[in-house]
C-alpha cells in the first residue's frame, strides 16, 4: 500500500491528488483522478478529512434534510421506492 500525503493548504478543498499538469482532482479511486490530465503526480487520498461528501447536517444527524422535493436517487435494492403515504394527515 503506497503512503499517502496531506494535501497542501493551497490544494482546493476536497481535493485527492494533484495531476502532473499542476492541476488538483477531488476523484474518490487513484485510478479515476487527473484522467486527461498526464496522469497523477501526488495522490493524497480519500479520508474523511481529505474528501467532505455530505453535508454537516447529514453528518451530524445522519439523514439528509428534507425539502419536500421528490428524490433524484434511482431506486436501486439497496434503495428501494416506498409508496407514498395514501390521504393526507390531519
Amino acid at each position: 500500500m503506497a503512503a499517502q500525503a496531506q494535501a497542501p493548504a493551497k490544494a482546493p478543498a476536497g481535493s485527492t491528488a494533484q495531476c502532473k499538469d499542476g492541476t488538483y482532482s477531488s476523484a474518490a479511486k487513484r485510478s479515476a483522478a487527473c484522467a486527461g490530465h498526464r496522469g497523477v503526480k501526488t495522490w493524497y487520498g480519500t479520508s474523511a478529512a481529505a474528501v467532505q461528501t455530505q453535508s454537516p447536517a447529514v453528518t451530524a444527524t445522519g439523514a439528509a434534510p428534507t425539502t419536500g422535493e421528490p428524490s433524484k436517487t434511482p431506486a436501486t435494492p439497496e434503495n428501494p421506492v416506498k409508496p407514498a403515504p395514501s390521504g393526507t394527515q390531519k
